[in-house]
């Protein structure tokens, strides 16, 4: 018969094991929930992507291609100026408010591309989204830290990001085909209803993930401790410099250029036995297809730099395989860019994935929002210009498509060099 201790050994163990699970249960349903919500947020800004720079497309909106270089670009312009304040702010506010005004400003905007007509109606709807995106993704990224662990920070990082490319992959070819079935504004007018319903389902079932559980006698500690915290401007600096080359390419100048890129490939569009797919279904199909890369490395990517407490070296082969698949992107045989367009993504997802897990390893828990904020300024750096460094060379003559996807594999090359060197590379858990 087992001694009195022994039972209290086994209701202790049944009772820890009972509250991890619960735990695991709760994290991995804020993960979902918040995911679902971001990906869904991507649907109005995911279709201008695909299918504005379509000369038939932005002249029914009564704008040039320069303007859509500028307009895809205005929004991250906007976050340049918000992201360090949005992380500041996250850092000494609860989070579920700020992530409801940023669904309910997402699903404002599509209202004004479902409206407007002419340069400035989209510039005020791309605005508006920046300030929804900046308040989505530093505190979507943030909540992942809240409900995360040193064991599984990796891995949750790439679950979140494994629903941000869902999205991305989705919306691109749903927003695509409403523009093709229902026309642009139908399409958006249809965009505000989901995003909207989403932000709905947030306000009812989202929880708070930031809790203060200091207690009072541990409070001034604490307090003092916070007061004395600094953010790793080195790891700040690599990570940023990582994240601008991968937004520059991945979310300034392949989003900018996909249909363009196709066209060079396919005209008008692709027939498929007695199918014809039109330009801007197959540009969302394209990007769908192509983001499952992203899709499904990502809980790779994070699982893998959990095991071994090393994100840098995954983030470098990464970037190899992406420079390689741009490279051959660039070229004129067919087959050949249509595997490069698969192997493009493993750079921009492992970045996404393994940044913020490099926060969160590195930076002190009153500082992380924060630091997300200044990462992500300099990615939205490099998303900014990215559409107007291409569409503006292209527009000019100065290169053509296939030469700024090569100088684009050169760049991926030079981060390679960076994460896999001693100095970034050997950086592995949390200091602080």
């Amino acid at each position: 018969m087992p001694s009195l201790a022994e039972l209290d050994l086994s209701l202790l163990s049944f009772c820890i094991k009972k509250k991890m699970t619960k735990n695991k249960r709760t994290s991995r349903f804020v993960l979902n929930l918040l995911g679902i919500g971001t990906a869904v947020s991507l649907l109005g800004d995911a279709t201008l992507y695909t299918v504005l720079p379509h000369p038939d497309i932005s002249a029914q909106l009564g704008i040039t291609l320069s303007m859509v270089g500028l307009l895809l670009g205005a929004n991250r312009a906007v976050r340049l100026l918000l992201n360090g304040p949005v992380g500041v702010l996250y850092d000494r506010m609860p989070r579920r408010g700020l992530l409801i005004t940023a669904l309910s400003l997402g699903a404002g905007s599509s209202i004004f591309y479902a409206l407007g007509h002419g340069f400035w109606p989209l510039l005020m709807g791309r605005i508006s989204w920046g300030l929804a995106w900046s308040l989505l993704w530093v505190g979507g990224n943030s909540v992942v830290l809240d409900v995360s662990t040193e064991e599984n920070r990796g891995r949750n990082s790439g679950i979140y990001q494994m629903w941000f490319f869902t999205g991305v992959a989705t919306t691109s070819f749903f927003g695509a085909l409403l523009t093709d079935t229902v026309g642009f504004r139908n399409g958006q007018w249809i965009s505000v209803i989901i995003i909207a319903s989403t932000a709905v389902m947030w306000f009812f079932f989202l929880p708070e993930t930031r809790v203060n559980n200091v207690t009072s006698k541990d409070s001034v500690n604490e307090k003092e401790r916070s007061s004395k915290a600094k953010l790793p401007w080195k790891v700040i600096a690599a990570t940023s410099f990582t994240v601008f080359v991968a937004r520059f390419l991945a979310w300034g100048v392949l989003a900018a250029t996909a249909i363009l890129w196709l066209s060079e490939l396919f005209g008008d569009g692709m027939q498929v036995a007695s199918f014809f797919i039109p330009i801007a279904t197959l540009t969302g199909l394209y990007t769908a297809i192509s983001n499952l890369t992203s899709i499904s490395s990502t809980p790779l990517a994070g699982s893998v730099s959990d095991k071994f407490g090393r994100r840098w070296p995954v983030i470098g082969v990464a970037m190899i395989l992406g420079g390689a698949g741009l490279w051959l992107m660039s070229g004129e045989i067919r087959n050949l860019a249509l595997l490069g367009a698969i192997l493009v993504p493993l750079a921009g997802s492992s970045t996404e994935t393994l940044i913020p897990a490099i926060a969160g390893d590195r930076v002190p828990k009153k500082l992380r929002s924060r630091a997300l904020g200044l990462i992500n300024t300099a990615g939205d750096l490099g998303a900014t210009v990215g559409p107007f460094a291409a569409l503006g060379a292209l527009n000019a003559d100065w290169l053509s498509l296939g030469e700024i996807y090569k100088i684009g594999a050169i760049f991926f090359g030079v981060v390679a060099i960076l994460a896999l060197s001693p100095l970034v590379s050997r950086q592995s858990k949390r200091i602080d």
